[in-house]
């Protein structure tokens, strides 16, 4: 195997617990109260729907550019600042450079809330290039991204190509369309036994993974 798609969030990072506590931290620092949030639409982004719930149910007027903003520079100085790679993920990074295999980012986060992480934590001589959902015009439900990045780095077929994920529905996208699919443990995760089911390899520390059968 010489091609090695990576996602970020849960998968190199150890994020997505911030990920998943950005609304609470906007009301918090706020001082609005806590509020009863779900995804409601499958068309606007999560952005767009929590910011609809808190007006809705606290009677706010709070527009998207006001949040928005607020949001990018929480996130990116959360990664700028403080978010760590996973135990074990940098060494495993190097290992795999050192074997001659080609990698890459793929990731739902933008490029530029990315990156200071990226170059806090000495990550970019790695990679050859990182690919982001919101500037390819895809999520990754649909395996049209993945096949991008599997041509981009020089692999022919996706059985030649590995592809990191901590997400289910990203593992799963891949699985279906041949790649050979590592799934990472992430808490945050609730289908992790899914991801089980569904991957040629699931670990829960990169010191686990089987270089044997990754190398066939």
């Amino acid at each position: 195997m010489k091609y090695a798609i990576f996602d970020f969030d849960g998968t190199l990072a150890d994020s997505m617990v911030m990920w998943r506590s950005v609304g609470k931290t906007f009301l918090a620092q706020h001082g609005y109260p806590p509020l009863k949030y779900s995804k409601q639409s499958s068309n606007d982004t999560w952005e767009h729907d929590f910011l609809k719930a808190v007006n809705e149910q606290l009677g706010l007027d709070i527009t998207y550019e006001y949040f928005f903003n607020w949001f990018s520079e929480y996130v990116t100085e959360q990664y700028a600042e403080h978010i760590p790679l996973k135990p074990t993920a940098y060494d495993f990074l190097e290992k795999l450079h050192s074997q001659g295999v080609k990698m890459c980012i793929c990731s739902s986060t933008n490029r530029e809330m990315m990156m200071p992480a990226l170059e806090r934590l000495d990550l970019l001589k790695f990679f050859q290039f990182t690919c982001h959902c919101n500037e390819f015009g895809k999520e990754k439900n649909d395996s049209s991204i993945f096949l991008y990045c599997m041509e981009k780095l020089g692999a022919s077929c996706p059985a030649e190509t590995a592809v990191f994920e901590d997400a289910f529905y990203a593992a799963n996208t891949a699985a279906k369309a041949g790649f050979y699919t590592v799934g990472i443990f992430d808490i945050t995760e609730p289908k992790n036994d899914k991801m089980k089911e569904i991957c040629h390899q699931y670990i829960t520390d990169y010191s686990l993974f089987d270089f044997n059968d990754f190398n066939k």
